[in-house]
């Protein structure tokens, strides 16, 4: 019995190597203490148990502990998230509340833009960018207004 027990748990390890999301490997772990079991006693019942009794307290104890150690929490800005901080200049005034849009050149291209706070800015002003919302910039005065 102890064979099966032996392909059973190679093959949650390679599906757990394609699969790679910390599930399928408990039910590995589950099959080889089920394989370590086969060699003390033949009942297959008892080996099904310890099977899904390993296999089910790691899934349920240790599956979010090990992905949140493995996973990667530092993000890396990619595509239009890497402007964000950026600083842009005023092309058209930016009006008061977030109806009226101005519109802001930051990179080479026009944005639609409005303020963060709801305070009006100026053509020509340097505004830092907090936030996107679709194609809208969130923008905020930028506190060194000598140059981009």
């Amino acid at each position: 019995m102890w064979i099966l027990w032996l392909i059973v748990g190679i093959i949650f390890s390679l599906s757990e190597i394609l699969y790679s999301g910390f599930f399928l490997i408990w039910f590995a772990v589950g099959a080889f203490a089920s394989l370590i079991a086969s060699f003390f006693t033949e009942n297959v019942l008892y080996q099904g148990i310890i099977f899904l009794v390993v296999s089910l307290t790691l899934l349920l104890t240790l599956t979010k502990r090990i992905a949140k150690k493995f996973s990667s929490s530092a993000t890396i800005p990619m595509n239009i998230d890497r402007l964000i901080g950026n600083n842009g200049i005023v092309t058209e005034d930016i009006g008061k509340d977030t109806f009226e849009n101005g519109l802001v050149k930051l990179d080479g291209e026009i944005w639609t833009a409005v303020s963060k706070d709801g305070h009006p800015i100026e053509k020509g002003s340097i505004v830092s960018i907090q936030e996107i919302k679709g194609v809208r910039l969130i923008v905020s005065r930028a506190e060194n207004q000598g140059g981009i």
